[in-house]
């Protein structure tokens, strides 16, 4: 995004499916005030007292204000209607200032400020929440919920939780030696005494597969740093190198799928 100068003013006009409004003379803050609305994707925002909306926004153009003899908004609507440059708005008996008026009062600059689509960063921002959890919430959710009256899932749904507490901190290390403690936990959900009879004995081939790929990358993973000693040189795990959740989330899926009442 460009840079700001905030002792300049701006306009803007915006449209939407129901049609176009302008905001007008603002200075740099309250533009500022916008943009991160637009990034964030907020439905509506408060400027100068006024509340405007985003809904269903199609359209939007920024334009320096280079007239300084033009003092407020309500002196610059003035003048475009007694010289008939006013466009008539959606809303009845009030009216908008078009994009090609605006390009005689000030340089358009909406390139230097609008890089991507509305509601971009909260998108970003959301990816980034979920690339910080190793179990979906809505997992850990799922398995709290059953109810079951021989198998009880608490010491499970903590451990989950606990996952996603290591992974969002970059407390790599855990992750395996947590994901191997779920791995003991669970056999006798599916009546089997350990993992290594759940891998061969239960289920589809491709849930096999998953618990077998499980298995064996958490094992080895979790004996290399569970039982090497201090060593003159050490290197530690990475996300990459902890990422055993889909083959996880296989696990619980099923582990939720077959207690579902």
């Amino acid at each position: 995004m460009g840079e700001i100068i905030y002792l300049m003013r701006y306009n803007i006009l915006i449209g939407t499916k129901w049609g176009k409004y302008n905001i007008l003379l603002i200075n740099g803050t309250e533009l500022d005030k916008v943009l991160n609305a637009y990034e964030q994707g907020k439905e509506t925002i408060f400027v100068k007292g006024n509340r405007y909306s985003f809904n269903e926004l199609m359209d939007i153009q920024i334009f320096q204000f280079e007239r300084n003899e033009i003092e407020t908004a309500d002196q610059l609507l003035e003048i475009c209607r007694t010289n008939n440059l006013l466009s008539k708005s959606f809303i009845p008996g009030d009216h908008w200032i078009s994009e090609e008026v605006l390009k005689k009062l000030g340089k358009r600059v909406t390139e230097h400020f609008i890089e991507d689509e509305f509601g971009h960063k909260q998108k970003q921002e959301k990816q980034l929440v979920q690339n910080h959890w190793f179990v979906e919430p809505s997992r850990i959710e799922e398995l709290a919920n059953i109810k079951n009256q021989l198998t009880d899932f608490t010491k499970l749904c903590e451990f989950c939780r606990e996952l996603n507490i290591a992974y969002s901190n970059e407390m790599y290390l855990a992750i395996p030696m947590i994901v191997r403690a779920i791995i003991d936990h669970i056999p006798p959900v599916f009546g089997k005494s350990n993992f290594a009879e759940v891998c061969g004995g239960y289920g589809t081939k491709s849930f096999r597969d998953s618990m077998n790929n499980l298995d064996k990358s958490s094992r080895k993973i979790a004996d290399a740093y569970l039982h090497t000693s201090i060593r003159a040189k050490e290197v530690l795990p990475n996300r990459t190198q902890v990422n055993f959740k889909h083959d996880l989330d296989v696990l619980l899926q099923e582990i939720e799928r077959i207690n579902k009442t």
